[in-house]
């Protein structure tokens, strides 16, 4: 039999519920639903935050989030070479400069030191991305945007629900952004929202997305089959960090080619949207994820690292090195697989290494 993995999106009665109460009482159709309402509410006691506005997507949430920052014509805005591409095209869309840098040593997000040897005049924000369950040294990154007077737009789309020292990720950024897009953790097929722990540019916000009613709306019914997401969000996050360390353990135990890269800071409670596998070499990562497929495996590889993009298009004051060897080594596991019983933790990871098995290593 093949390995049990639960569908994505969920189908839960919740869910259901939720989405015929939204037909059932005509709120599908109104401008001010009291789905949305009760959305935002959620949303402002799982974050613990004032400011929240909900939007039509992630990479939409990141587009307005750099306008309300003032990015625009000449400026530069600074982000990892390992990163999700629509963050770099959002930058050029509205007519700035990416500027890249190398990945973190002990992470998936922006190396600090690179960051300090990017500063220039024309910087005015930093994008932060949490990838692959992985917390970035977003304090630190916070204080460097401090310091430095830029906006610090943390990208919290694959990993809602991840707490930092106790507080939530998407609280530590001037501003921050999250995704509802169809295979996310918390997912209406599309949207997102834009949270604003600075209340000068929450106010912007406002003045961005009204003309009058809601430029970037998210639907009534999409918000109704949010609620009863994120009201489990903590316990699904936490059968996945559970089935992540022992995917981790046993790969450790039989196959030390095959790495699995968890959150390892302790302060850190990760939220995994794709979970990282390393392999050797670009052309074994490429053969697994192929031999996977063969396996019904929910397995894909890493973004591309923009390191080899045009430097007419970006600025690069530092070697990409680090970006470049994870974006060609990693493979990616979806976290629907992460949802599966403890009990077939097992099949999944001899799954995992036969589909590494004959890769050329």
């Amino acid at each position: 039999m093949p390995l049990a993995i639960p569908p994505w999106p969920p189908q839960t009665p919740e869910i259901a519920t939720a989405l015929m109460q939204c037909m059932q009482n005509g709120d599908w159709g109104r401008y001010e639903s009291q789905s949305k309402a009760t959305l935002l509410a959620s949303l402002q006691k799982k974050f613990e935050i004032e400011h929240v506005r909900l939007c039509c997507s992630g990479t939409a949430a990141i587009e307005l989030s750099l306008r309300v920052a003032g990015v625009g014509d000449g400026d530069e805005v600074i982000l990892c070479a390992l990163d999700y591409p629509g963050n770099l095209r959002c930058v050029e869309l509205i007519g700035a400069k990416p500027v890249l840098v190398d990945v973190a040593p002990s992470n998936f997000g922006p190396d600090l030191e690179s960051v300090t040897k990017a500063s220039s005049k024309q910087v005015r924000a930093v994008i932060a991305s949490h990838l692959y369950g992985r917390a970035c040294d977003i304090g630190a990154l916070r204080d460097l945007c401090d310091a430095n007077d830029w906006v610090l737009i943390e990208d919290v789309c694959q990993s809602p629900g991840m707490t930092i020292d106790g507080r939530a990720a998407g609280t530590f950024g001037h501003l921050a952004t999250l995704s509802f897009g169809g295979s996310k953790p918390l997912s209406s097929g599309n949207g997102g929202a834009i949270l604003a722990t600075d209340n000068r540019l929450a106010a912007r916000l406002g003045g961005l997305l009204d003309r009058p009613s809601d430029a970037f709306p998210l639907s009534a019914l999409q918000a109704s089959v949010l609620v009863p997401q994120i009201a489990r969000l903590q316990t699904d996050n936490e059968h996945r960090n559970r089935i992540a360390k022992q995917i981790q353990q046993q790969l450790e135990k039989r196959d030390a080619s095959l790495q699995c890269i968890c959150e390892t800071n302790i302060a850190v409670d990760p939220a995994y949207y794709k979970l990282a596998l390393q392999t050797e070499s670009v052309a074994i990562r490429d053969a697994m994820v192929a031999a996977a497929t063969q396996h019904d495996l929910p397995l894909g590889k890493s973004f591309r690292a923009m390191s080899r993009l045009s430097d007419r298009r970006c600025r690069k004051p530092v070697p990409l090195d680090r970006a470049q060897m994870l974006a060609d080594q990693i493979c990616v596991l979806d976290h629907r697989a992460l949802l599966i019983d403890e009990a077939d933790v097992g099949e999944l990871c001899e799954l995992l290494l036969e589909s590494s098995r004959g890769c050329g290593r």
